[in-house]
């Protein structure tokens, strides 16, 4: 089974040496398969073998990177979709309330479309995405991923979020009671909007 660790940001360690935990982790059950860092962030793929205990070599290999890499890091086993948070999977970690993780999802889902629009109304292609949302507390965060300047990302979500995405942000976290919504870009904390 496949198994791809990302994340945004860097890392406190390099590449080689988380590589090197997780190969410790995995002995013969499984191996890394590649990996790379960037001015993003950074990835590792993994395979764990048919005769591996997939839930629980991620859970050991969580334990054993997560103080090595960024709170947003998460993994994502490649026959599903849900991708999970490291940090959530450690024990005693506080479990989300299913409505707000809709609500961030309803977010990411929302303001992807304004995004869109407003960059094909330009004659655009659109220059990020947000790609993972993620909830702590009362506040959604979402990641947003791309290779534009922080400042020009900053400009562009500021006169998005002013319009179109407003409602799409705050009314289904305001169904929830959540206080803020904070967008960061590459680990940058870019914008907080209050939800009245």
């Amino acid at each position: 089974m496949e198994v791809f660790i990302s994340w945004l940001g860097d890392a406190c360690a390099s590449n080689a040496d988380i590589e090197d935990l997780i190969e410790g982790v995995l002995g013969e059950q499984g191996e890394v398969t590649g990996g790379g860092e960037g001015d993003t962030g950074g990835n590792i793929d993994i395979e764990i073998f048919e005769d591996g205990d997939a839930d629980r070599l991620m859970s050991e290999i969580v334990q054993a990177i997560s103080d090595h890499v960024p709170k947003n890091a998460s993994y994502v086993f490649a026959d599903d979709e849900e991708r999970h948070l490291l940090r959530d999977q450690l024990p005693g970690a506080s479990r989300v309330p299913v409505q707000l993780q809709a609500a961030g999802e309803g977010v990411c889902g929302g303001l992807n479309g304004a995004l869109g629009a407003a960059a094909r109304a330009r004659g655009e292609t659109m220059p990020f995405t947000c790609v993972f949302g993620m909830v702590e507390g009362t506040t959604v965060i979402s990641q947003l991923a791309g290779r534009l300047p922080v400042q020009v990302v900053r400009e562009r979500l500021e006169s998005w979020v002013s319009g179109e995405a407003a409602a799409m942000i705050k009314q289904p976290l305001g169904l929830v009671g959540a206080t803020a919504w904070e967008a960061h870009y590459n680990g940058l904390p870019l914008l907080r909007v209050p939800i009245p």
